[in-house]
């Protein structure tokens, strides 16, 4: 039971229910919710963020000691609600120490900016305020979902600023309410920002709604004269929210220098095989491995839509997977056919070094083209620490299987800890072996695909990734109806004779078939002229 239903529960106890003991065993010894780590550093940061939020908030409001007291314990509270919202709905908010922090840097920076606006401006054009810039900010760090929780709390802030420090006054109250609802508009309408014009166009609303509001209050107030002055804010309002959208698409690489994050726009760049100059050398140098990327990005994108994930950064980071493999191309099948020729003149440890070096080189070479930290992941955590069978079942062979280690033949790691690099991990097994398959009908396909799902779960390769049961099932359909596009049958020729337009058949074979025929037809028209005569 969660923090929020134990809140709401009425009526005292509930009955109690006879359990069995087995069932009590059962449930006693589910695993808890594993804690977060950095706790001691992130309840500092809450700390520090409540006392530079109460004097940001008190400092001149002429608050006495029982009224900084008060402030605090209301900010706490606040506080205090709003981490275990996210502790039970948005944990994967609170896991980074920097994620948390850059949470409150924006927190403080929506007060920060209110109070320099009541300095320098007055409260009562607090519709100006740029808290539209915070909620982007947030949708690109984080989500549509956190952005507008976030607001939401940091307007309970700016509301209790403006209680303190507005004396009363309406227009302040009115003008906090035109800029809350701007950052909601923004949060709200900024989904799936894949175009740098889709920022132009969510700032083109936001300022739309923002003169809207502040238009309908002009009417609810009595004795507004709606003239000149009043129409003026209204453009400025709406001008205030293109403003905003322009400022955070010029600052967008900025923004995610400086959160450490990857947009997906950034993805969409990072994505494009003709300009990318690093998949530009992969298709070039080791064509077999591009294609082969090729195609698991399809698979991890059509699967990543299917539970729900990132479908964008699968494919992209699908695209990167194997790069690693630039230093070496030819010790790899897919590259170059005499590869196991290659192979069977080295041990089996060597071919071991050889093959699982290719994901920290991967990461080598992504550092050296400056991809992001979410690229690089996928390409450690594409294998994990799964076993290199191949050559661990030579070296059993070669030196018995007392003599041979099973960690010396698995690939360094780290396993998955995202669901989209899990499922690079079985698209990329998925596609090596249905290339090997000599007929890849439905049924073979549905049974490797589900091998692979399998054994990866056996291996415990999913124990650091927020997968489930559903989800791998679902994995496993989204895979089969690629896969079934990729080799389904098309109408052939019937069987018998070369047909000359069957072009997979042998171009010998063809013209021997087509002169037969050429001189048939040949035969038939000299008969027919000689029956005529």
């Amino acid at each position: 039971m969660t923090f929020w239903k134990r809140l709401l529960r009425v009526g005292g106890r509930a009955p109690l229910k006879r359990v069995s003991i087995a069932k009590a065993r059962a449930i006693s010894s589910r695993p808890r919710s594993a804690p977060l780590p950095q706790a001691a550093e992130k309840v500092t940061l809450a700390v520090v963020t409540v006392c530079l939020s109460a004097i940001l908030i008190g400092s001149g409001a002429g608050l006495a000691l029982r009224g900084w007291l008060g402030l605090v314990m209301l900010i706490s509270v606040g506080l205090i609600l709003f981490l275990r919202y996210l502790y039970d709905f948005r944990r994967e908010v609170l896991f980074s120490l920097a994620r948390v922090a850059t949470l409150a840097v924006c927190v403080l920076l929506s007060l920060a900016a209110l109070r320099a606006f009541d300095a320098f401006v007055g409260l009562e054009h607090a519709a100006f305020l740029p808290l539209s810039f915070v909620s982007l900010v947030m949708v690109l760090v984080w989500s549509r979902s956190v952005a507008i929780e976030g607001t939401i709390f940091a307007s309970g802030l700016l509301a209790l600023y403006t209680f303190l420090h507005g004396t009363g006054s309406v227009a302040a109250v009115e003008g906090l309410a035109v800029s809350v609802l701007g950052a909601l508009v923004a949060a709200l309408t900024a989904s799936h920002v894949r175009r740098r014009s889709t920022l132009v166009r969510v700032g083109l609303v936001t300022g739309l709604s923002q003169a809207i509001a502040a238009g309908t209050f002009l009417l609810l107030r009595e004795g507004s004269a709606g003239g000149t002055t009043e129409l003026w804010t209204l453009l400025l309002l709406g001008l205030q929210g293109l403003t905003v959208g322009l400022l955070v698409t010029g600052l967008l690489p900025t923004i995610e220098s400086v959160f450490s994050v990857t947009t997906d726009i950034s993805l969409l760049e990072l994505g494009n095989t003709h300009e990318q100059p690093l998949l530009r050398k992969l298709l070039l140098e080791a064509p077999g491995t591009f294609h082969h990327s090729y195609i698991v990005g399809l698979l991890s994108e059509a699967a990543a839509e299917a539970v729900g994930g990132n479908a964008l950064l699968a494919r992209v980071g699908a695209l990167y997977h194997d790069i690693g493999k630039l230093n070496k191309p030819g010790y790899f099948a897919e590259n170059e056919p005499d590869a196991r020729e290659r192979h069977k003149t080295l041990t089996p440890e060597m071919s071991m070094l050889i093959i699982s070096a290719h994901p920290r080189d991967g990461v080598e070479l992504g550092r050296y083209y400056k991809l992001p930290q979410a690229i690089l992941n996928f390409m450690p955590e594409h294998h994990g620490t799964a076993l290199i069978e191949y050559f661990y079942r030579s070296a059993q062979k070669m030196r018995g299987q007392e003599n041979v280690r099973e960690e010396s033949f698995r690939y360094g790691g780290p396993r998955p800890r995202r669901i989209e690099t899990a499922i690079v991990m079985i698209a990329d097994a998925a596609e090596a072996i249905s290339r090997q398959m000599p007929e890849p009908n439905q049924a073979r396909l549905r049974e490797m695909v589900h091998e692979v799902a399998h054994q990866r779960l056996l291996d415990r390769q999913f124990d650091e990734c927020p997968i489930t049961l559903a989800d791998l099932a679902l994995i496993e359909e989204a895979f089969l109806r690629v896969l079934q596009a990729i080799y389904h049958q098309r109408p052939t020729y019937p069987k018998g004779k070369p047909n000359p337009l069957d072009l997979s058949q042998p171009s010998e074979e063809r013209r021997a078939v087509q002169a037969e025929e050429e001189s048939r037809a040949a035969d038939g028209r000299r008969e027919a002229l000689g029956g005529r005569r």
